[in-house]
């Protein structure tokens, strides 16, 4: 006989680790969450690769991550924890290209979101992390660019302050103290109140407060869900495991990341590798740069490249966007992530050995999560999309998990959210049933 559970949980990262949270403190029992790997670390690669299997020269042994996107460096000398940017901005080049997509209204409910979800993650971090002045970082952000893209810029700064975004023009004297004169960088935007976390601690926090109710039970290592089966709205969701399982379910959360293959999300959501590379850092006193042991999130006018000091590392990450579904190479993309941080700040010492690290994240079209059910009649509920920016985001789609499971009513406030997010953007069935 199959196990039934009033609510399935798919994956366990920061994502599905805040669903179970959020749904227990709403009272909701019964809950299990499933987690192929670690909780907030997802499944290692290692080993689930024939020793024998043909690899094409210069590819990496591995075509499958190393973590989930959930994942950070293993801390002390193999790499900063505390670097998963908790951030407000949405990832667009220039905010009217979000216009174009979402309207203006739906910049000024990102923006709205991205500033709630931010402070309960903060909040519950700080309640719930062991050490949560290690583990959270509420350094700011600061969005820089070189002399060509200055009036691009402060466009979009004059674009914030319409909007009411809290944010300050950076001139060139304080982002040259921030940075150096050789990184190139002249005005930037500062966000004050962002922050970064280690996730994957969090992740583990926010689980541990769910069991601790008894409404949540954690079943890691679980072999992977392979299909969701449902005859209808009155009837239970099969979860279908690997090995043959089934378990049935009121409800279910995917909360995957870019882990599982979904018919509903094919063409949607698309898995993407991304980099990691953590220089050795230093204090460069008289020689200029940053000087900060934990600085600030910094990001290019563009997204190429973000970074931190953190932890006597230069943290940078990048090439994510020219990745998708391409085998690896991480070597060669660490490397070029590498190249990028010593070039920019040339008072690192240039090819030492430093940590490395790849893993998985999905991506939509538009770059916004997806969140909610396909279609009236679904028992199932999705909560993905890009976890890098989604930290604020899927923070604040995670609090509504009891009233988008039907557990409650939504707020208008929090309707305006379920619309943005919606699924059912992008699914042309969904909008015939709409």
């Amino acid at each position: 006989m199959s196990e039934h559970h009033e609510v399935v949980v798919i994956g366990a990262g920061t994502t599905g680790a805040a669903s179970a949270f959020h749904l227990a403190q709403a009272g909701i029992t019964n809950i299990l969450c499933l987690e192929m790997g670690t909780a907030g670390q997802g499944r290692s690669a290692a080993g689930r690769v024939p020793a024998d299997t043909p690899l094409i020269p210069g590819e990496e042994t591995m075509y499958e991550p190393q973590n989930s996107g959930s994942a950070v460096f293993e801390g002390g000398p193999k790499g900063p924890r505390t670097i998963k940017m908790i951030v407000t901005l949405p990832p667009y080049l220039m905010l009217d290209g979000f216009a174009d997509q979402h309207g203006w209204d739906g910049v000024k409910t990102y923006l709205e979101l991205a500033i709630r979800g931010r402070d309960l993650q903060l909040e519950l971090a700080n309640r719930l992390l062991p050490n949560p002045g290690e583990q959270v970082k509420q350094c700011g952000s600061l969005m820089v660019c070189e002399p060509e893209r200055v009036q691009r810029l402060r466009q979009e700064f004059d674009t914030l302050q319409r909007l009411g975004c809290a944010c300050e023009w950076w001139d060139r004297d304080r982002v040259v103290a921030a940075h150096g004169a050789a990184a190139n960088f002249v005005a930037g935007i500062w966000f004050a109140n962002d922050a970064r976390i280690d996730s994957v601690s969090y992740a583990r926090a926010l689980l541990d407060a769910a069991c601790a109710t008894g409404s949540v039970t954690l079943r890691e290592q679980s072999p992977a869900v392979v299909n969701l089966n449902s005859a209808g709205a009155d009837s239970p969701v099969t979860v279908e495991l690997a090995d043959g399982t089934q378990l049935q379910a009121g409800r279910v959360i995917v909360a995957t990341g870019g882990m599982y293959s979904d018919p509903y999300l094919a063409g949607v959501l698309t898995p993407r590798y991304s980099y990691l590379a953590a220089l050795p850092h230093r204090a460069p006193g008289a020689a200029g740069g940053m000087a900060a042991p934990d600085s600030a999130n910094f990001f290019t006018f563009g997204f190429s490249h973000d970074w931190c000091v953190a932890d006597n590392f230069v943290r940078i990450s990048g090439e994510d966007h020219y990745s998708g579904l391409k085998s690896p190479r991480a070597s060669e993309r660490c490397g070029r992530l590498a190249s990028w941080g010593w070039q920019t700040y040339p008072y690192l010492q240039a090819g030492v050995e430093h940590p490395q690290k790849y893993a998985i994240y999905s991506e939509t079209a538009d770059f916004m999560p997806l969140v909610g059910t396909p279609h009236d009649n679904s028992r199932v509920c999705y909560m993905v999309g890009c976890n890098a920016w989604g930290q604020a985001s899927l923070s604040a789609a995670a609090a509504l998990a009891p009233a988008l499971l039907g557990y409650r009513s939504l707020s208008p406030e929090e309707s305006a959210t379920a619309r943005l997010f919606s699924i059912r953007r992008f699914s042309a069935r969904a909008t015939a049933a709409a």
